[in-house]
Order: structure tokens, then C-alpha cells, then sequence
């Protein structure tokens, strides 16, 4: 059987739109780079549509295995405490979703952190601005 890979973005979400639109967006950036993927956004607070809508967007898709990617810099509590809990993840991070009545296994990456491809971002912002 042929691997096919889902990725449940996770945004925070914000009553404006701003926050939805950059996590939407990188979703769309990732499915244009990645075909043979699959990319779903879901929000934790007042955007839509929420972490369960999203994760039942796999449905119909053939997904073998999902990874969830907090699409924030840092770690907070929707990291540590809640999107864990919500996905109920073990203490390595993994655990499964039931997506067409199979079991696929779920595994949760950390936020995007520290690292060069940010800095160099904060600089090409600094460029343009200038």
C-alpha cells in the first residue's frame, strides 16, 4: 500500500481575519509545492474551521498517516496543553485519528521555532521595508 500523507496545519485563530489568512495560505503554499499531499487548516479560537472540522476534511482523501504542525512560533498552552489533548496524543507526540473508519496514525510536530528560514524572513521584511 502506497504512503499518502495529510498535514493538519493548526492556527490559532483571531477574531480578524489576518491570522486565517496566513495560515490558510501557507496550507495553499504547502499543496501547490506538495500534490501528492494532503493539507487541511483548522483554528483553535474564533476562525473557522475549528481543529475537528479540519481533521474531518481527510475524509474521502485516502490519507495513510497525518502530521500536525502548530503553525506558531513559539510553544504556549494551545502547544503543550491543549491541541495535545484535543488530538489525544501520547507522551512521544503520536497517536491516531479514525478518518473512514480506519485508524491513521497522527503524529504532532513542534512550532516553527528558531531558525534560519525565519531570520532570513524578519530580514527580507527589514529590506523591503527599507
Amino acid at each position: 500500500m502506497t504512503e499518502k500523507l495529510g498535514i493538519l496545519a493548526i492556527g490559532h485563530g483571531s477574531k480578524l481575519p489576518f491570522n486565517k489568512e496566513v495560515v490558510t495560505q501557507i496550507a495553499d503554499y504547502i499543496s501547490q509545492k506538495h500534490s501528492d499531499v494532503v493539507v487541511r487548516a483548522g483554528f483553535m479560537e474564533n476562525s473557522e474551521p475549528t481543529l475537528q472540522k479540519a481533521i474531518d476534511g481527510f475524509s474521502g482523501t485516502g490519507v495513510t498517516k497525518v502530521a500536525a504542525v502548530p503553525v506558531f512560533l513559539a510553544s504556549g498552552v494551545h502547544i503543550t496543553k491543549d491541541i495535545p489533548a484535543i488530538l489525544n496524543l501520547d507522551d512521544n507526540g503520536c497517536g491516531t485519528l479514525e478518518i473512514d473508519g480506519r485508524e491513521v496514525p497522527l503524529c504532532y510536530a513542534g512550532p516553527l521555532g528558531a531558525d534560519e528560514l525565519i531570520a532570513d524572513l524578519v530580514f527580507k521584511r527589514v529590506q523591503e521595508v527599507l
